[in-house]
C-alpha cells in the first residue's frame, strides 16, 4: 500500500512537471528572404521541406520545452505582424491563439483547418474495463478546411473561429484559455499520423506561391516531393505495425490518437490527453491492472520531462520504460521529423512484439 501511494504521489508530480511554463526562445531554420513563424516543429519541419532555401523558418516553442505551456514574450507576439506567414495549431496552445488574436499577421495558415480531426476522448479517469474507450473508438471529425486570409480588415480571432466545427464550442475555447489545454474537442497532436502532415504541403505551398511567384514552380514541386515521402514512410507504418502479438501500448499521456487511429492500434495513457491533469487514484489502479492482465512489457514516456517519474509506476509494475517522442519539438537538433517517427515505429515494433 506505501508504495502504491508513492506511486500515486509520484504521478501527481508528473502533471506538476509537465505543466511548468516554457522559456521564451525560439528555433530558428534556414536563411531564406521569406520569413515564417511556426507554433511547433512539425509545422516547421512542413515549411523548411516545401520552402526550401527560401524560407527562414521560426518555431516558437523551444526544443526540449512543454509545448502545452508555451508562453511568449511580448516581443515575441509583436514580431507575428512583421512575418510573411504564420502557420500554427488553434486550440492547442492558449499563448499562441492569444498571440494571433491580438496582432494583424499578413498571411495566417491554421493547421486545423486542413487535417481530419479526431475528437479528443478522455480517458484519465473513466472506466476502462471494457475497452470501449480505445483508439479505434475515435470519430473522425473532418475540419471544415479553411483559407488562409489577410487579416488587414478582419479580427484576427476569426481565424481560431473558422476552423471549430460541432466538436467544440464557444465556451471550450474560453476554457482552454485559463488553464492551457484544451478538456474536450479536437485532438491537436495530429502531426503523429504522417498522412495528417502531408495535408499541410499544398496549402503552405500556395501561401508561399503567393508570396514568391516567380518561386512558386518550386514549392509546389517540394510539396509533391514531401507527400511522396511522408506517404512512403505511413506505407513503412502500415506494415511494419500489421503483425503484432498485442495492439496495445502505454503511455504517459494520451498524444498517440491519431497514430494508434491510423494503424489500429490502441493506446492507454498514464494522465490522459490533459498532461496538466493529475491522474486519479482509480486511473493509476487502472493502468497497473492493465499493465498485469495485459501482458504489457513496456510504459513509454513521451519526453525526457516524463520519463524519470513514469519510471515510478514501471518499477512497481515490473516493467520497462522508454520515450515514444511526441515530437512537437525536436530532442536532437540533427534528428528532424521523418527520423523521429521511424524510431518510434522501431520502438513500437518491439514493444507490441511485430514481425
Amino acid at each position: 500500500m506505501k508504495r502504491y501511494s508513492q506511486s500515486v504521489a509520484a504521478l501527481g508530480a508528473l502533471a506538476l512537471v509537465l505543466a511548468a511554463c516554457s522559456g521564451t526562445d525560439t528555433d530558428t531554420a534556414g536563411g531564406g528572404d521569406i520569413t515564417v513563424t511556426t507554433s511547433i516543429y512539425p509545422l516547421q519541419y512542413v515549411v523548411e521541406h516545401v520552402g526550401g532555401d527560401y524560407v527562414s523558418v521560426t518555431s516558437l516553442t523551444p526544443a526540449g520545452s512543454d509545448d502545452h505551456s508555451l508562453e511568449l514574450s511580448p516581443r515575441q507576439v509583436t514580431q507575428l505582424e512583421s512575418v510573411d506567414l504564420v502557420l500554427y495549431a488553434s486550440r492547442y496552445q492558449a499563448a499562441m491563439d492569444d498571440a494571433v488574436d491580438a496582432t494583424a499577421p499578413a498571411r495566417v495558415i491554421d493547421a486545423m483547418g486542413y487535417v481530419d480531426v479526431i475528437e479528443n476522448i478522455d480517458h484519465s479517469d473513466h472506466d476502462h474495463g471494457d475497452g470501449a474507450d480505445s483508439a479505434d473508438g475515435h470519430e473522425h471529425g473532418a475540419a471544415e478546411n479553411t483559407d488562409s486570409h489577410d487579416h488587414d480588415n478582419d479580427d484576427a480571432s476569426d481565424t481560431a473561429d473558422e476552423h471549430s466545427d460541432d466538436q467544440a464550442s464557444e465556451e471550450t475555447t474560453d476554457e482552454h484559455s485559463h488553464d492551457g489545454h484544451d478538456h474536450s474537442g479536437p485532438d491537436p497532436h495530429f502531426w503523429l499520423d504522417p498522412t495528417q502532415t502531408a495535408l499541410l504541403a499544398e496549402p503552405v505551398a500556395e501561401q508561399l506561391a503567393e508570396i514568391d511567384p516567380e518561386n512558386a514552380a518550386e514549392y509546389r514541386q517540394n510539396a509533391e516531393q514531401l507527400v511522396a515521402d511522408l506517404t512512403k514512410l505511413d506505407g513503412d507504418f502500415h506494415a511494419g505495425l500489421s503483425q503484432c502479438e498485442t495492439r496495445t501500448f502505454v503511455v504517459s499521456h494520451e498524444a498517440f490518437g491519431y497514430l494508434a487511429n491510423a494503424y489500429d492500434l490502441e493506446q492507454e495513457g498514464i494522465a490522459g490527453l490533459e498532461i496538466d491533469t493529475e491522474p486519479s487514484p482509480r486511473r493509476v489502479a487502472e493502468v497497473t491492472d492493465l499493465i498485469s492482465d495485459s501482458g504489457v512489457s513496456l510504459i513509454f514516456a513521451t519526453s525526457d520531462a516524463e520519463y524519470s517519474i513514469t519510471s515510478v509506476l514501471a518499477e512497481e509494475a515490473g516493467v520497462d520504460v522508454d520515450i515514444l517522442d511526441a515530437g512537437a519539438t525536436q530532442r536532437d537538433p540533427d534528428v528532424d521529423y521523418e527520423e523521429i517517427m521511424r524510431t518510434n515505429l522501431s520502438k513500437l515494433q518491439g514493444a507490441l512484439g511485430c514481425s
